[in-house]
């Protein structure tokens, strides 16, 4: 750079550092000269509107200096408070003036402004500008003397000094009572607190993890009882060292997580100007331990020596030791401490403070362990819990309610899914959960599509890690990827028995970075069990098919017609309804299976059956084998010409089919018979009687019709 450059340089930045000063020296010109008191008309008002104008403007980047700008100095913000405050005496002084000079009853207004410059400006500001203000004063009564002026002034000095000072001392005195009582409210709630804490942590040790409290709830619990616990001991070590060896203040630094600063996470003191903050891991000496890595001591330090950054005011400080806090390669932070006698850090001094950062990791590895031991016992916890759920879970729909319950305490998911196989090569949604769980419910896929197929034919979650972008990646079908848009994160997990895949567990969360590989692998043990349990309720669902139904036509078996009919003649009874008996029997079975064959009997059979299934539709009735050749429908809430409607209708379907065997068509009728409760029974025995002998008379009357019971029908 050369010599007119750096000369050019200088004065660009002189001028930026003073223009504020030089501005204030020009209006404090004026207002001394009484511009503000003559006549505000003609060269008088362009001054005037002028300068407060330029004002206006200088004050607005002042106040955007020092309230808007971040990480700056405490030199810098002191100067910047003090440009703020000049400006505004010169403002109130140039009001005053214009409101009728130093006997205007606006006067008052200046003793508002000193004290509230005083209170809330460092000290030297505060009482620099109070000087200010009274030396403007004097200047302006100079500049247009009288004797009444001088004694005015005088006594306004008088009144601005005491008023700054009293104001002083009444505001820090306060200031200082509140703080006390509020460190005192501290002190306790941080004892309150650990002592909740340690019998937080002596209750989870004996009982267990609570029942339906969530992955994320308990992690937040254990992090809570941990810190308590850390925090209290680094407390007791700081407190230790402050008492025991005569320092002014104790202070514990620790790095910000994925930040390049530390925090005041510690402190005991005298002081009452301890600046909690963040502070950059390269300012001041705490800076230069934490870089360096290396104990530091310091003495015969001058007042308000600049390296002790943590004091936000000039403190008289002779001496300092610091410590960093090193857990093999990496640097947490630094332990320092200081004194104001001019007593010196010895070795002795130095070691003390390097066995209490030995203490402090100790304590923070002790508690890792404890974590660490926690939640293997959670997870435990959680995991017997989810078994025990499953264990009670008979049908399938039991087991999969049961399993999603179980993983929304192991991870928080948005939205849930879980398909099985429905076919050699199709899926389908048996259970969805959260939002847009209408757009997956009975969703039919292949086993081909999207992320689920995948995991269902390679037995392997997908997407890795858990990350999912929805414009990529295709969980089931396109038509229904509209209900994960707002997904971040999601898992598909496999649901497997033995070697085979039964279908997949799928969790989205509209959080990122949700299901980590710890939440992923206790997931897998948990649905590890659920693909058993699936198979488990498959065989017992099978197994009550089997006591129910009718192997042949897949309609209720006689049991379930007796259970049916108990339960319709019950509701009868209770509600004053109605309930009819249809008993049906294949018309000349006997010559059907002697002619054609059994095998052509039981195609027979099987049509009734359809025919059955497919006529009778409302949920109050239902159709059943009562044995043989011979079929049962109950109809609930209906009367005798409703049963006969019905049985009509069923007839006639049965007569229009046509059965082609190896011995030429065939053609099949049945006869009906009705009765009634409790029109023609009041009892369930005597209901079905009476509905065999009105089949019984359809048979004797010609077959292929339907008769309702009457008096007199016999055998």
């Amino acid at each position: 750079m050369s010599t007119l450059e750096y000369t050019i340089y200088g004065i660009k930045r002189g001028l930026r550092f003073s223009r504020t000063f030089i501005f204030s020296g020009a209006f404090a010109a004026l207002l001394v000269n009484g511009i503000f008191a003559a006549e505000f008309t003609g060269t008088h008002r362009t001054i005037v509107m002028a300068m407060f104008a330029v004002w206006t403007l200088l004050f607005g980047f002042k106040v955007y200096a020092r309230f808007f700008t971040p990480s700056q100095s405490e030199s810098s913000l002191n100067r910047t408070s003090f440009e703020l405050g000049l400006m505004l005496v010169l403002a109130t002084h140039a009001g005053i003036q214009m409101a009728g000079g130093f006997a205007s009853p606006y006067y008052p207004a200046l003793f508002v402004l000193v004290a509230f410059l005083v209170v809330y400006t460092s000290q030297w500001v505060g009482f620099t500008l109070v000087v200010v203000t009274i030396l403007l004063e004097f200047a302006v009564i100079a500049a247009h003397p009288s004797d009444a002026g001088w004694q005015q002034a005088i006594l306004h000095g008088v009144f601005v000094a005491l008023f700054s000072v009293i104001n002083l001392i009444f505001t820090r005195t306060e200031v200082t009572r509140v703080r006390h009582k509020a460190l005192q409210k501290i002190e306790q709630e941080k004892q309150q607190l650990h002592s909740d804490a340690r019998a937080f942590r002596l209750t989870s040790a004996t009982t267990g993890r609570d029942k339906g409290r969530s992955r994320q709830e308990e992690e937040e619990r254990l992090s809570r009882c941990t810190v308590s616990e850390v925090r209290r001991a680094m407390y007791q070590h700081v407190d230790l060292l402050k008492q025991t060896m005569d320092l002014n203040t104790c202070i514990l630094f620790w790095q910000k997580e994925g930040k390049r600063t530390l925090r005041v996470l510690e402190c005991v003191t005298d002081s009452d100007a301890i600046a909690h903050r963040e502070y950059n891991v390269k300012e001041g000496v705490v800076g230069a331990i934490y870089q360096s890595g290396r104990p530091m001591a310091l003495r015969d330090l001058r007042p308000g020596h600049p390296s002790l950054v943590y004091y936000s005011e000039e403190t008289t400080v002779t001496d300092f030791i610091g410590v960093p806090i090193r857990e093999g390669a990496a640097i947490h932070g630094v332990l320092c401490g200081d004194r104001k006698n001019n007593h010196r850090f010895s070795e002795r001094d130095k070691a003390i403070f390097s066995a209490s950062v030995e203490s402090i990791l100790q304590n923070v590895s002790n508690e890792r362990v404890f974590v660490q031991l926690q939640k293997a016992k959670s997870e435990q916890s959680l995991l017997l819990s989810a078994s025990e759920s499953l264990s009670k879970a008979l049908s399938t729909s039991d087991v999969v309610r049961a399993a999603l319950d179980a993983a929304a305490l192991i991870a928080p998911f948005d939205m849930a899914a879980v398909t099985l196989n429905d076919g050699e090569d199709k899926q389908r949604v048996i259970e969805a959960r959260g939002d847009n769980a209408e757009q997956l419910a009975s969703l039919e896929m292949t086993t081909r599509c999207g992320l689920a197929g995948s995991v269902y034919k390679t037995g392997h979650y997908l997407p890795y890690r858990g990350n999912f972008d929805a414009k990529q990646q295709i969980v089931y079908t396109k038509k229904a990827q509209s209900a994960f848009e707002r997904m971040c994160s999601l898992l598909v997990l496999p649901l497997s028995s033995g070697d085979e895949v039964l279908g997949t567990l799928m969790m989205a969360s509209a959080t990122v970075g949700v299901y980590t590989e710890e939440i992923r692998t206790t997931l897998q043990v948990m649905i590890n069990q659920l693909g058993t349990k699936l198979q488990n309720a498959a065989m017992v669902q099978q197994l009550r098919e089997l006591a129910t139904t009718d192997g042949l036509t897949g309609l209720p078996n006689h049991r379930s017609f007796q259970d049916e009919l108990t339960r319709q003649l019950a509701h009868s009874s209770r509600f004053g309804k109605p309930t009819s008996v249809i008993l049906c029997d294949v018309d000349k079975f006997k010559g059907v299976n002697d002619t054609y064959g059994h095998t052509v009997g039981d195609i027979v059979l099987k049509a009734l059956g359809e025919t059955l299934r497919r006529n009778v539709v409302r949920d109050t009735d239902m159709p059943a084998r009562y044995g043989g050749e011979e079929f049962v429908i109950v109809c609930g809430g209906t009367d005798t010409a409703g049963a006969v409607q019905l049985g009509e209708r069923i007839r006639k379907d049965l007569e229009r089919q046509v059965f082609h065997t190896d011995k030429g068509e065939l053609c099949c009728t049945i006869s009906m018979g009705v009765a009634e409760f409790p029109l023609h029974a009041n009892s369930r025995e005597d209901l079905v009687e009476r509905a065999d002998l009105a089949l019984y008379a359809a048979k004797e009357g010609g077959r292929n019709q339907v008769r309702v019971w009457t008096r007199g029908m016999v055998k």
